[in-house]
């Protein structure tokens, strides 16, 4: 713990930079795809105000957090890949970015206030736009990059790197049973115009067969031992370039970490 304090003290001067809120107005947003990997949609979601950290929590805020708590520190604090004072933390698991935001007087956004901040109101694909110019996020490599790099992964909010260099932890969590994380039962879908249209271009787009992820899951057996889990947005320096969407959604238990998930806190109005 003796290091730890010396870098926490090191990582100070690099703190301010990631502390910077947006304000993400209330009212409606476009959300969801047709996809059961994610919210219902596209359709108009109704979502109350609040704000949002401009950038990912970088490895300077969380070392101070652990040094003003006594929290444990992440997973990789000690690898120079990932411990930069610039970089987003990663090596977090769930709970620790509870912890980080409560700390911090926050919380983590819910998958619908991330989406928001990330798509703006009109179902943009991607923060910047509908144009698939993945170039300007950061999704390759062996590291991510600083917080504050990649500047034209931008979302309308002016959110940072909501489209790549790390997924997010969001509040939302579920009971994983059968590899899967979601509710036990799916509602069949009743698709608005707009969904109908989606569905039958990629219907065509498929050799005439819907994609097997625009089919409702069968329902979960209560019965089958569960563990926690919880929902993970945006794509990261290790994914896949279909994870860039905003609508995409990934899980993970909530006692596990990775070298490519950090996260960003919220806070209501």
């Amino acid at each position: 713990m003796t290091i730890l304090a010396i870098g926490a003290g090191a990582y100070a001067a690099f703190a301010p930079r990631n502390r910077g809120m947006v304000h993400v107005r209330g009212g409606p947003a476009v959300l969801g795809y047709v996809y059961y990997t994610g919210l219902y949609g596209p359709m108009a979601y109704q979502v109350d105000g609040f704000w949002i950290d401009r950038f990912e929590v970088s490895n300077a805020d969380y070392a101070a957090f652990v040094q003003a708590t006594g929290h444990a520190p992440q997973a990789f604090w000690d690898d120079p890949e990932f411990n930069r004072p610039d970089q987003p933390v990663t090596g977090v698991r769930h709970d620790d970015a509870v912890a980080f935001c409560a700390w911090a007087g926050k919380r983590l956004p819910t998958e619908i206030e991330w989406e928001k901040a990330a798509r703006g109101q009109d179902g943009r694909i991607y923060p910047w736009g509908n144009a698939p110019t993945l170039e300007l996020a950061k999704l390759d490599g062996d590291a991510p990059a600083p917080v504050d790099g990649y500047p034209g992964d931008v979302s309308p909010y002016g959110v940072r790197n909501m489209a790549g260099n790390v997924a997010e932890w969001v509040a939302d969590t579920r009971v994983a049973r059968a590899g899967q994380c979601r509710d036990t039962n799916a509602a069949p879908r009743n698709a608005t115009p707009e969904m109908k249209q989606l569905l039958a271009e990629l219907a065509a787009a498929n050799g005439g067969v819907l994609p097997a992820l625009c089919s409702a899951p069968a329902a979960l057996d209560e019965s089958i031992p569960g563990e926690p889990c919880a929902y993970i947005k945006g794509n990261s320096w290790d994914g896949r370039p279909h994870m860039t969407v905003a609508s995409n959604r990934l899980w993970d238990y909530t006692n596990s970490y990775a070298e490519f998930v950090g996260f960003r806190c919220a806070k209501g109005e």
